[in-house]
C-alpha cells in the first residue's frame, strides 16, 4: 500500500529526473525543467578542470542527465538525489540540493516547485 511519504519521495524523484534530463538539453545552467523545477547548475573547480576546461562538458552532463542505476546503496532516500559514477576513468559525484527560491536557506517543502530551488552540484569525490 502506498503512503503519503511515498508518494511525495516519488514527486521529488520525478522532478530531480527532470532537471537531470535538462542538462541533455544544452539551455543553460540555471533553468526551468518541465513542470516549473527551479534549477541551477554548479561544478568545483576539479570538475572545471577535469571537464569543463577540456572541452567535455558535454560528456559530464550527458553522464549525469543519463544516469539511472539508482540502488539502495546510492538512493537510499529515493529521491533520486544522489549518484557517483564513472566518465571516461574520473569517478564523479552528483547532488541535488533543495533550497528556497533566494537560495538563503533550504526549501520548506522539496516537493513544491513554487518555493523550491534545486541545487545541482557536480563535483569529484575529493571535494564532497
Amino acid at each position: 500500500m502506498a503512503t503519503m511519504t511515498d508518494n511525495r519521495t516519488e514527486v521529488i524523484a520525478a522532478q530531480n529526473d527532470k532537471v537531470r534530463a535538462v542538462l541533455n538539453s544544452g539551455l543553460g545552467f540555471l533553468g526551468c525543467a518541465e513542470g516549473g523545477v527551479k534549477f541551477k547548475l554548479v561544478w568545483t573547480p576539479g570538475i572545471d578542470e577535469a571537464f569543463m576546461q577540456t572541452g567535455r562538458a558535454k560528456t559530464v552532463l550527458s553522464a549525469v542527465a543519463d544516469f539511472d542505476d539508482f540502488t539502495e546503496d546510492n538512493n537510499p532516500h529515493g529521491e533520486r538525489e544522489f549518484a557517483a559514477l564513472d566518465i571516461e576513468g574520473t569517478r564523479i559525484f552528483f547532488k541535488i540540493d533543495y533550497y528556497n527560491l533566494t537560495l538563503d536557506g533550504g526549501s520548506e517543502d522539496p516537493a513544491d516547485t513554487a518555493q523550491t530551488m534545486r541545487v545541482l552540484t557536480l563535483m569529484l569525490p575529493a571535494e564532497y
